[in-house]
């Protein structure tokens, strides 16, 4: 607020009309409240590693997860194949050609199920890294955006800075005459 008035007085001192120096006062404080503190940035890398960390985390997670589930299942299938085993060992010898073809099959899910989750895990990750890249370019084009209204900043400041300094050097200038006249 300091600030403004400064600015505000400072233009009125070198006869800018009020209405427009109250505009240009109005146009640097709505310049000066888009920009992003140092603080505003590492906020969001911090909160964009945290979420990195997360993500990555969860994959761990579900990965583990989905570990344990499968060979649970693989250990409640086999306990319960070795039980029929031994209840109907009569009935598996006069069909052990079927429960080749059953094991066959098994096996055949297993190693898709295998597949599945791999494939499944293959494209969490991928999908990982395309947010994390997008992410990435989104921070990327964020501190663009930043830079070019930095630019924009300095001129405004440089051309206010000639604004005051031209009429100032002209007033010191017309003393400077004046004394040496006198």
């Amino acid at each position: 607020m300091k600030l403004s008035m400064n600015l505000y007085d400072a233009l009125t001192t070198i006869s800018v009309p009020p209405n427009k120096a109250k505009a240009v006062v109005n146009a640097w404080e709505s310049d000066m409240e888009k920009f992003a503190t140092k603080s505003d940035l590492l906020r969001t890398e911090t909160h964009l590693q945290a979420s990195i960390t997360e993500l990555g985390s969860e994959l761990r997670g579900t990965i583990t997860e989905l570990g344990s589930e499968l060979r649970g299942t693989i250990t409640e299938l086999s306990s319960e194949l070795r039980g029929m085993i031994k209840d109907q060992s009569v009935e598996i010898r006069s069909l052990s050609n079927e429960l080749r073809s059953v094991s066959t099959e098994l096996r055949t899910m297993i190693q898709e199920q295998g597949a599945e989750l791999r494939a499944s895990i293959k494209e969490q990750g991928v999908e990982l890294r395309s947010a994390i890249t997008e992410q990435g370019a989104k921070f990327q084009i964020s501190i663009a955006e930043m830079d070019s209204q930095n630019k924009i900043l300095r001129w405004q400041l440089g051309i206010l800075l000639v604004c005051i300094s031209v009429p100032v050097l002209k007033l010191a200038y017309d003393m400077l005459i004046k004394t040496s006249l006198n």
